[in-house]
């Protein structure tokens, strides 16, 4: 679950894969000739750099059999990436010109003065392209269909929630995929344990609005983890 204020989520993977995805959203908008964002210290895109792969190395090495102290180090890493990112968060991205659509992308919060209640979604995040990449990654593209040219995420919404599983077979049951990640932009890359390869990545997704509710899910695709 994230928190209720800047979205972070909690969970080692789900924390893992919006990190990575926070950070390339800084460091795309921060490195073009010229940036689109100039207003943020390079050393500070660097520094946030810095605090997503020392995480995501400290973090892969528990999924694996690994030591108390390994734990420890994921742990602490975790903890300086997040003391790291809200400031940047609350100084950097909550103005012009970073806009609305930007801080969806990025999976933080809009400011909103004038809150106007947004319903449950109504129509279907679709996933319309997965791709295992190899290195026990999978690739999600998905959008809504209704937008086929549009990756965008709906407005009211913060973003595709994908309901997933692995296993020695393909799933066609939803009950089944009892594993969710909170996908904020696509496409969107799954980092998955060494243990998957070989087996069947199915998954489904539905659009969650910013009051947790849920959209009607599309339909469940599967790829063999290479």
């Amino acid at each position: 679950m994230a928190n209720v204020k800047d979205r972070i989520p909690n969970r080692d993977a789900d924390f893992d894969g919006w990190l990575e995805n926070f950070k390339n959203g800084v460091v795309e908008k921060t490195s073009g000739s010229p940036p689109e964002w100039t207003h943020i210290p390079a050393e500070k895109t660097s520094a946030l750099v810095t605090h997503y792969t020392a995480w995501n190395s400290a973090y892969k090495k528990t999924l694996a059999p690994h030591t108390p102290v390994e734990t420890a180090a994921k742990n602490d890493r975790k903890t300086e990436a997040k003391a790291f990112v809200r400031p940047f968060i609350d100084q950097y991205l909550m103005f012009d010109p970073v806009t609305n659509e930007d801080r969806l992308s990025l999976g933080i919060h809009n400011r909103d003065h004038h809150p106007t209640p947004i319903g449950k979604p109504k129509t279907r995040a679709l996933i319309v392209a997965l791709k295992a990449l190899g290195g026990f990654q999978v690739e999600i593209r998905f959008q809504d269909e209704t937008t086929p040219s549009s990756r965008a995420v709906p407005y009211g919404c913060n973003g595709c929630l994908l309901h997933y599983t692995w296993g020695p077979e393909k799933v066609t049951d939803h009950a089944a995929l009892m594993q969710t990640q909170l996908m904020t932009r696509s496409p969107w890359v799954m980092n998955l344990p060494p243990e998957a390869e070989g087996k069947f990545f199915s998954g489904v997704t539905c659009w969650q609005s910013d009051r947790s509710e849920l959209g009607p899910p599309g339909e469940i695709l599967s790829v063999v983890i290479a």
